[in-house]
């Protein structure tokens, strides 16, 4: 098998062009245990009619273990906004809509958002007792649910080909409260393009019909979890909104 390009790279994995397909390649120390989920949680959400790749395989390639994929060509949404910012409003509306629509699904997957944040903060090693106690309390006061949750829903995880709208990387998705999910996108903008923090989070709570507070409440758990990734230029603003919490 020809690995013709790279089309991505991330923490545990790079995606390959081969043809008509995307090969995602993983490190030699990643656990077999980890690829076959992530091939479950893809072919899972495949039955959901949402427009994502579709999984066709998990081999081995030399000492490396990989998932076999279709190949997305087209720009993702984020980039779609950096071309031009005069239409980035028209964009977080359309990423709004798609993700209002994957909200609109019931999906039982083998983790809930509440199940999978409470695993992270419990293991972080970045708080302190005291501190993983009052958000854990949070979090349990938190509501549950039963909607789809992607779990890192932004614009790089969005990719437009042939004018239709495509979810990649749904590893961390889960069911639970869309609220949280929601409040996930809005730290993300504030992270990294925080002049379209806001206008999300007022396009979002406009659609959803939800209050900003709604949303806003999830966000020192949130943050929390986000701090297990362990993203250095990331900490300070995530120990704000964690001790804001307190």
């Amino acid at each position: 098998m020809e690995l013709d390009k790279v089309v991505g790279t991330g923490a545990q994995a790079t995606v390959y062009c081969s043809g008509n397909y995307a090969i995602k390649l993983f490190k030699e120390n990643c656990s077999k245990t980890e690829v076959f989920y992530e091939a479950l949680i893809n072919s899972i959400i495949e039955n959901t009619g949402l427009n994502i790749p579709k999984t066709h395989e998990v081999l081995k390639i030399g000492n490396q273990m990989a998932i076999k994929m279709d190949y997305i060509k087209g720009v993702s949404l984020a980039d779609s906004i950096l071309k031009d910012l005069g239409k980035a409003e028209i964009y977080i509306e359309n990423m709004v809509t798609l993700q209002l629509e994957m909200h609109s699904k019931k999906e039982f997957l083998p983790f809930s958002l509440k199940d999978k944040l409470k695993g992270k903060i419990q293991s972080n090693q970045c708080l302190e007792q005291i501190q993983k106690e009052k958000l854990l309390k949070l979090l349990n006061e938190l509501p549950g649910g039963e909607r789809l949750c992607h779990g890192d829903f932004h614009g790089h995880n969005i990719l437009l080909s042939e004018e239709k709208y495509w979810i990649i990387d749904w590893i961390d998705s889960s069911y639970g409260c869309t609220d949280g999910d929601a409040c996930r996108t809005y730290m993300i903008h504030c992270l990294y393009a925080p002049p379209l923090a806001e206008m999300y989070l007022n396009i979002y709570c406009e659609h959803a019909h939800r209050e900003k507070n709604d949303i806003l409440k999830w966000l020192p758990v949130i943050a929390a979890a986000r701090l297990s990734e362990n993203i250095p230029n990331e900490k300070e603003m995530i120990m704000s909104w964690i001790n804001a919490h307190d």
